[in-house]
């Protein structure tokens, strides 16, 4: 179809890959960010290949990687501290800061011709294709992108959701400096990723660049003394007894200001657009972040986008072809990460039958991993090099 106007509303993964492939498509774009400054939570994200293919389509892939940190393997412990499974991290080894990277992405989006507004908060989308302004301002748009995250208050007129599913827990995710001495280590037994399972609550932490750890403390939902903030070393010690010495200086060194628990969901849509109205990441397809794919499924769905709407003659026949290509990969993601997540609920043996099992069957281990591995839509010509 012909490029016209987009108005995008939010400024994360999903909205700035958006803004930037329909900009680099000849659209004019002016995307909308309610808060003052393009600034993602303070937390790690993983970099798959998938996500990895996507950067270097963007061309900030050297950038973005060279302020991470590379994982050299994963371990899987139980609440005594034993190794329950151990995988390198060969194909996908990198965690990286998620502020890090969405201040590259924003650059892509405005040197593609995008305008970011901060600042900017959004009443209303109408199906028209309009946005409105909490000041009463309309603006009217060919086609609105919506990407204001799993809680959208904009995405219920649109009566496209299907239904929400919160899950039975939940998490709070920091970052904390890493000590000299584990700084040092990662050259003698290279960089580990530790994931915990015990009493129905998980503890993850890896590091995301030479100076600090992201840390992920996930617990039921009716669990008080698991979701109190700043955490209480003592009733996460009791769980995780090995780790004693590391759970000690997190409520101590983590930023609480910016820190919040939260309830982990899943939001699957009836379909994904609605009028000249396109629905895309955590307002489209919200999902726990057991398999770290949130912000992958945001940037490759962001992307198909543009691609279908490139690739075909109208509006409508674009979102058609869009949800067509990238539906049957995100809903898969959104069941196998459920299906990964009710690890925490299983008693103490069956946990570690589960953990293993991902080893011990490798279909298993395809099923968590598929997303990753897929070449994104608009990424085949990187795809072999």
């Amino acid at each position: 179809m012909r490029p016209g106007h987009a108005e995008v509303v939010g400024g994360g993964f999903g909205g700035l890959v958006a803004a930037t492939a329909l900009a680099e498509r000849g659209w004019s774009v002016r995307v909308h960010e309610r808060s003052g400054a393009i600034d993602a939570e303070g937390y790690g994200i993983a970099v798959q290949p998938n996500m990895n293919l996507i950067f270097r389509t963007l061309g900030i892939a050297e950038e973005v990687i060279a302020g991470g940190a590379r994982i050299d393997r994963r371990d899987s412990l139980d609440g005594d501290g034993n190794v329950v499974l151990t995988r390198k991290t060969e194909r996908s080894p990198y965690r990286i800061d998620r502020r890090h990277i969405i201040g590259f992405i924003a650059r892509c989006a405005e040197e593609a011709g995008a305008e970011i507004a901060l600042g900017s908060r959004i009443a209303e989308v109408s199906p028209d294709g309009a946005v409105t302004t909490v000041d009463g301002t309309r603006k009217e748009a060919d086609l609105v992108v919506l990407a204001d995250g799993a809680g959208s208050a904009l995405r219920a007129p649109l009566d496209l959701l299907k239904h929400q599913i919160w899950q039975r827990d939940g998490g709070v995710r920091v970052t904390i400096p890493r000590t000299p001495d584990e700084i040092a280590e990662d050259a003698v037994s290279g960089t580990v990723m530790i994931e915990a399972w015990s009493d129905n609550r998980r503890v993850l932490y890896c590091p995301v660049n030479d100076a600090e750890f992201y840390v992920l403390l996930g617990s039921l939902v009716d669990d008080e003394a698991g979701k109190a903030t700043p955490i209480d070393p003592e009733v996460w010690s009791r769980s995780f007894p090995a780790l004693g010495p590391f759970l000690v200086r997190v409520p101590e060194e983590a930023d609480w200001e910016e820190a919040r628990w939260a309830q982990f969901q899943t939001v699957p849509l009836k379909r994904w657009w609605k009028g000249r109205v396109a629905v895309l990441g955590d307002a489209a397809h919200a999902m726990p972040p057991y398999l770290a794919q949130g912000a992958g499924h945001a940037m490759m769905n962001a992307l198909g986008l543009a691609v279908a709407l490139d690739e075909e003659p109208d509006l409508h026949s674009g979102f058609r072809a869009w949800e067509r290509r990238e539906w049957p990969l995100t809903e898969h993601t959104q069941r196998w990460t459920r299906i990964y997540g009710n690890t925490i609920f299983l008693p103490r043996l069956l946990k570690r039958v589960s953990i293993a099992a991902e080893r011990a069957i490798p279909w298993i281990g395809r099923q968590y991993l598929h997303a990753a591995h897929v070449v994104p839509t608009g990424c085949a010509h990187l795809a072999g090099e």
